[in-house]
């Protein structure tokens, strides 16, 4: 290969880098959490159970369809608002310490990389606190709108656990 074509090429990639590079995704982190009474195991059925979005928060989702159970489980989210689809998968779930971790495969919305954790946190008194976690990445532009789209959703599934096994406290 001559120099010229080693130049080129090097230049090539370096603009391919620089044009990938201006495109930034920066990571986000969304956390919203609530604190609870009463029958943890009840709450955490219902949690750790995605193929019951619909019916926890049917304000978003409209439909939920589920195949397999449990880790490595895949459940299509239809949203309410526009039709469209949000493929999840369950990458972690521990019954015992009550903690689900998945991960978003397909999504509408301009992010990448999304992970979430919901985990009930048992306090010593007769208490114990629900805790949502996102982390995905997302571009400076979009930024703003997908932090409240996430956190507006963390709030709305959290503040109807609350409200529909009526553990005010």
């Amino acid at each position: 290969m001559d120099k010229y074509k080693i130049i080129f090429l090097s230049i090539v990639i370096v603009c391919a880098t620089s044009f990938v590079n201006g495109q930034t995704f920066n990571k986000v982190k969304v956390t919203n959490d609530i604190e609870m009474t009463r029958n943890m195991d009840e709450v955490w059925t219902a949690i750790s159970n995605l193929a019951n979005l619909d019916k926890l928060v049917p304000e978003i989702i409209s439909k939920t369809a589920m195949v397999g159970n449990g880790k490595g489980s895949v459940i299509t989210l239809t949203l309410k608002s526009n039709g469209l689809e949000v493929v999840e998968k369950v990458t972690k779930l521990d019954n015992e310490k009550h903690i689900i971790v998945y991960e978003m495969l397909e999504t509408p919305m301009p992010i990448s990389g999304y992970k979430a954790t919901i985990k009930i946190i048992p306090f010593k008194t007769n208490s114990y606190k629900v805790s949502f976690d996102a982390v995905f990445k997302v571009q400076d532009k979009n930024r703003e709108t997908m932090e409240t789209t996430i956190s507006n959703f963390q709030k709305t599934l959290l503040s109807n656990i609350k409200k529909q096994y009526n553990y005010e406290k």
